[in-house]
């Protein structure tokens, strides 16, 4: 456990419907390779729900002592970063004026800020830390939104951080376990997962399945899904997606939902913050961008047209999935 990580609380309680519905990726099934079988712990944090599981029934004590690791590097992260925490170093920094976020920012969480500050370079915007410093040049937010923020990519962060703890304190050991924050999900160590994307029509339309594909997502990979079902906003009578054009500060149209996979090497971090890039280009300028500085992730569109689903796969993904339950096209 790193130094200055406080102890962090176990809930064993029920998480709430409201919360729980922020999962954008259901976990289907686990390869049993005990009697026990798999092992998990849930809890809140970070406005959404956490979940750690492990592929086999270990030591119940092995078992807590690695999960308070994983609680505590959520929690080091939310205390950190978060855009709504007025005490949190980020509020802290922002309030400040801070200009040079990488300088300013404490070491372990620097990385962060310099993923983010990176895509927003690659693509030109369309992700944009700085989108509440547009706001209000364009005369909106009206300190609705922090300066800077990295709601869109720290969750990714948070698992990547605690995907080094685990692996940190297992050592050489065989391990296989899933990591998931608010539908941002790493596999740590060994075997492979498999997890359904989410139907974002489902509310429309009850009869229609719960998830729409699943994807085999294998050791050292990450999963991440950014959608408009759950967070949306009322607008002269319709309804928008939360996220917003870094570019322009519009709200997004079009597409429903993005789940991206990325390799050990980009890390669930990238993979989040992909998810809203890859959310806010769309399909075709989407994979152009990933060819030319991700080409190892993979990605799937769901575009937001409920009387016609259908999904849009960049080629490599399509060999992931399976259970497809619409019509696929492949990108260029």
């Amino acid at each position: 456990m790193r130094p200055g990580f406080k102890k962090a609380a176990i809930y064993a309680a029920v998480i709430s419907a409201a919360i729980a519905a922020e999962i954008a990726i259901l976990h289907l099934c686990f390869d049993r390779e005990d009697e026990e079988g798999p092992q998990a712990m849930r809890w809140p944090v970070m406005g959404t729900v956490a979940q750690m599981t492990s592929r086999r029934h270990m030591d119940e004590r092995e078992f807590g002592e690695l999960l308070v690791c994983v609680q505590a590097s959520y929690a080091r992260v939310e205390k950190l970063l978060s855009a709504w925490n007025p005490e949190s170093e980020l509020s802290r920094l922002s309030a400040a004026g801070c200009t040079n976020w990488t300088e300013a920012a404490s070491p372990e969480v620097r990385p962060c800020y310099e993923a983010a500050l990176r895509l927003a370079e690659e693509s030109g915007g369309a992700f944009n830390p700085r989108i509440g410093e547009k706001l209000r040049a364009l005369g909106m937010g009206r300190g609705r939104y922090s300066r800077f923020d990295l709601g869109a990519i720290a969750k990714g962060f948070a698992v990547d951080m605690a995907a080094e703890e685990v692996e940190r304190a297992m050592g050489g050991r065989y391990f296989s376990f899933l990591l998931d924050l608010g539908g941002n999900l790493r596999a740590v160590g060994a075997g492979e997962w498999r997890t359904g994307v989410r139907n974002p029509f489902r509310g429309v339309d009850a009869s229609q399945p719960g998830i729409c594909a699943v994807i085999t997502l294998l050791g050292g990979e990450s999963v991440a899904t950014s959608g408009n079902y759950e967070r949306f906003v009322e607008k002269d009578g319709k309804r928008l997606s939360h996220i917003l054009d870094g570019r322009t500060g519009e709200h997004v149209s079009g597409i429903a939902g993005v789940t991206v996979v990325t390799p050990r090497e980009y890390g669930a971090t990238l993979a989040d913050g992909l998810s809203t890039t890859l959310f806010v280009m769309g399909p075709e300028a989407g994979a152009a961008f990933l060819k030319r500085f991700y080409p190892l992730a993979l990605a799937l569109w769901i575009p937001d047209d409920p009387a016609s689903p259908r999904i849009i796969v960049t080629p490599d993904m399509a060999y992931r999935l399976e259970r497809i339950e619409w019509p696929a096209e492949k990108t260029r």
